[in-house]
C-alpha cells in the first residue's frame, strides 16, 4: 500500500518522470531566456512611451532607437523621410574623413575662404573676418562643433559637391540619406531639403561607435566634436539625462524643424544608445519639441539601463 501511495505522489509532483503537466517557469526557463523577456516587455513598453510622446508633436516626427552592441532597435515612423537642417552636416563630416582615409584629402590641407564663399551672414561672424585660411581639420570642427555652414559648404565643394555625400551613404548600405544641396543653395530654395530617416541615422551612428566606417583615430577625432557641440543639443538629447551622461551629438534647426541626434553612454558598461529624432511642421512651440525630443532621450535611457548588459 506504501509503494502505491508513493508513486500516486510521485506522479502529481512536476518534473516527476511520467508526468504530463507541463513544466514550471522557473524549471524551463534559462537565465539568458528570462533576460530575453524583460528585455522584449520593456521594448514594448518603450515603443508605447515613445509613440504617446510623439502623438503629443503635432507634426511630423521620425524617431529611432538603436541599442548599439545588441543591434536591438526600436522606431517610431523610422522609415519616414524628413528634412534634415544641419544634421546633414554629420553624414558630410563622416563622408570628407572617409576621403581622408583614402589618400584624397588631408587633415592639415589649408583651405581658402573669401567673404564671397560666406554662407549666411547672421552666425559665427567672427570666424569669417576678412579672408581667412583654415585647415580641412578646422572646417570639419566647425562645422560639427558650431554648424558652421559656411565651413561645411567649403567642405562639399572639397569633395565634389552634395551628390558625393548620398553616394559615400548608398557605399555603406544607408538608402535613405539623400544630400542634394548645399546650406547656400537651401537658404535659396527651402523647397528642396536634404532629407533622410531616422532609422539611417540612428544606423549611420551606430556603425560610426562600432568602428565599422572610420579608423578609431578619426572615430574619436569626430565624437569630440560631437560632444563639443554647442548648438541646442543642451536642450534636446542632452536635457534629461542624468548629470554626467556622456552625449556626442548633431542637431538640425530651422524654422519648420526641430532635429538631434547623436550617441549615448549608458552606465555599468550596458553600452550605447544611437539615437535619431526628427521633427517637421509641428505646431507646438520649439521649447516644447526640444521637450519631447529630451522626454524621448531619457525615456530610452531609462529602459536600457533597466535592462541587463550585453554580453
Amino acid at each position: 500500500m506504501r509503494v502505491i501511495i508513493n508513486l500516486v505522489v510521485a506522479l502529481m509532483l512536476p518534473g516527476v518522470a511520467g508526468c504530463n503537466r507541463a513544466p514550471s517557469a522557473a524549471q524551463s526557463t534559462t537565465p539568458q531566456q528570462a533576460s530575453a523577456v524583460r528585455s522584449d516587455s520593456a521594448d514594448i513598453e518603450l515603443t508605447k512611451l515613445l509613440r504617446s510622446l510623439c502623438d503629443a508633436v503635432a507634426g511630423d516626427i521620425g524617431v529611432a532607437v538603436v541599442h548599439v552592441e545588441s543591434g536591438k532597435i526600436v522606431t517610431v515612423a523610422g522609415d519616414k523621410k524628413l528634412p534634415l537642417y544641419s544634421v546633414y552636416k554629420l553624414p558630410l563630416a563622416i563622408t570628407v574623413l572617409r576621403e581622408i582615409e583614402a589618400g584624397k584629402l588631408r587633415l592639415d590641407q589649408k583651405v581658402k575662404v573669401n567673404p564671397a564663399d560666406i554662407a549666411g551672414v547672421q552666425f559665427n561672424t567672427d570666424l569669417w573676418r576678412g579672408t581667412q585660411e583654415k585647415t580641412v581639420r578646422e572646417l570639419i570642427e566647425y562645422a560639427i562643433v558650431r554648424s558652421d555652414n559656411t565651413s561645411a559648404d567649403k567642405l562639399l565643394g572639397l569633395i565634389g559637391g552634395p551628390p558625393i555625400v548620398t553616394q559615400q551613404m548608398r557605399t555603406i548600405g544607408l538608402a535613405n540619406i539623400d544630400v542634394v544641396v548645399t546650406s547656400r543653395e537651401f537658404t535659396a530654395h527651402r523647397d528642396k531639403p536634404n532629407t533622410g530617416t531616422t532609422t539611417d541615422l540612428a544606423q549611420l551612428l551606430a556603425r560610426l561607435q562600432k568602428g565599422e566606417l572610420l579608423q578609431p583615430a578619426k572615430v574619436s577625432l569626430l565624437r569630440d566634436y560631437m560632444e563639443r557641440s554647442k548648438t541646442g543639443g543642451e536642450r534636446r538629447l542632452r536635457a534629461n539625462l542624468p548629470a554626467g551622461t556622456q552625449v556626442a551629438d548633431k542637431t538640425g534647426t530651422g524654422d519648420v524643424a526641430t532635429n538631434d541626434v547623436g550617441l549615448i553612454t549608458l552606465p555599468e558598461n550596458k553600452g550605447h544608445l544611437a539615437i535619431a529624432v526628427l521633427i517637421s511642421g509641428s505646431k507646438l512651440p520649439v521649447d516644447k519639441q526640444e521637450k519631447t525630443i529630451a522626454d524621448i532621450a531619457r525615456a530610452a535611457y531609462d529602459s536600457f539601463v533597466s535592462q541587463p548588459a550585453p554580453r
